[in-house]
């Protein structure tokens, strides 16, 4: 149990709502919540040396899809699968260790949400592995995370897999880094075989109890679809006075639904983005935001992204509800706009929403670096979208 931090800085904005949501009875408060304080964080001595190296690694994987696709791409999450616009109506009545942030007060903002695949490469939709979903809350006024940001947008960047595969920069500057090259240059076919032989291989050690590495389990993820999945945080964040990490899951019943429906064996290529737009042709949805708050700092570390957080000691509680409306996410101007003109970045946010660990110290310049690659070489200029006006239909 740490000692009391400074007070924090939460959101200032005070967002407009009409409507009223049914929330289940609070939880108590409890006092055994990690409390935030600056030196909750353990930074490696060669961290800057090892994130240096990474940032160059990545690069060279940068430069090879641009000679690849005579285009800019992100070095992750490269193949988007549609853009929507939407709003995140945060709960009223939270309690105060979740009433924090731009969760501070009851109220709704417009969002921007970007469905993506997380490799580097575009790839056939056929092949398994992690899916990535990025949220862009618009309006969110308050003391900034990083130096010189003068957007009001909050940043939230999930996937598909509940805890990252590598600890710390350490491990990722060896182990990571192999994954990352390799993930950059193996062809489909041979990384839709390699997938298909470990999946074999999985099902055979788990008679024995001995299932396949993380590091290797994403890639045997079932290729279900993407409309069904929930999407996780990884790593730790700030969560105001707080530590957290959080999710996003299927709300209504249309998408939870589809949670774990197979692609079935002979999807197309881009048969993610057509289901999304088949979806939202006609149909609207609702996703809900649920926190973790840390209670353990031994068993629920800052510096280790690899270790699950214990839902029994903390279960995960609802704090904002989103909703997409019925739109065409996949239109060549919203297309266009969320792969070439628009970033994210779980840095660019509130103060009080300070990404945390060794992971997250990596992500902010391995982000801004591919993201100033990508509109450079593209020669589109960055921007922060104001208002939801700013994206195209």
């Amino acid at each position: 149990m740490k000692d009391q931090p400074p007070t924090t800085q939460p959101s200032t904005a005070q967002p407009s709502t009409s409507e009223t949501i049914e929330t289940e009875e609070p939880v108590p408060t409890d006092p055994t919540y990690v409390r935030y304080h600056p030196d909750i964080e353990q930074l490696d001595p060669k961290e800057e040396e090892l994130i240096d190296r990474i940032v160059t690694t990545l690069k060279s994987n940068n430069e090879r899809a641009y000679r690849t696709y005579q285009h800019g791409l992100r070095d992750a999450h490269a193949k988007g699968h549609g853009i929507l616009e939407g709003s995140i109506t945060v709960y009223p009545d939270l309690q105060p260790e979740l009433a924090q942030g731009m969760f501070a007060q009851p109220g709704k903002y417009p969002v921007i949400a970007r469905l993506s695949s997380t490799s580097g490469a575009i790839r056939h939709d056929r092949l398994r592995g992690v899916r990535g979903l990025g949220i862009k809350v618009l309006g969110v006024e308050g003391e900034r995370a990083m130096v010189d940001d003068e957007a009001t947008t909050q940043d939230f960047i999930l996937v598909t897999h509940r805890e990252f595969l590598f600890a710390d920069v350490r491990e990722y500057a060896t182990r990571g880094m192999v994954v990352a090259w390799l993930l950059a240059r193996v062809p489909d076919l041979l990384l839709g075989a390699g997938s298909e032989l470990a999946a074999t291989v999985d099902r055979l050690l788990v008679r024995f109890g001995r299932p396949l590495p993380p590091t290797l389990q994403v890639f045997i993820r079932p290729n279900t679809h993407i409309l069904g999945d929930t999407f996780f945080s990884s790593a730790p964040f700030r969560w105001g006075d707080y530590v957290a990490k959080f999710l996003i899951a299927p709300l209504s019943d249309n998408v939870r639904a589809l949670e774990n429906v197979p692609l079935g064996q002979n999807p197309s290529e881009n048969a993610n983005r057509e289901m999304i737009a088949e979806f939202f042709a006609n149909n609207g949805a609702d996703y809900e935001l649920r926190v973790q708050l840390c209670t353990d700092l031994d068993t629920m570390p800052i510096e280790n992204a690899t270790l699950p957080w214990s839902e029994e000691a903390s279960p995960h509680i609802p704090v904002a509800k989103i909703h997409f409306p019925k739109q065409d996410p996949a239109s060549p101007t919203r297309r266009a706009f969320g792969d070439d003109v628009l970033s994210f970045n779980s840095w660019r946010g509130l103060e009080a929403h300070r990404p945390l660990g060794s992971i997250n110290r990596m992500k902010l310049r391995v982000y801004e670096a591919s993201s100033d690659f990508r509109h450079e070489k593209n020669g589109i200029e960055r921007m922060e979208p104001a208002d939801i006006s700013d994206l195209p239909d």
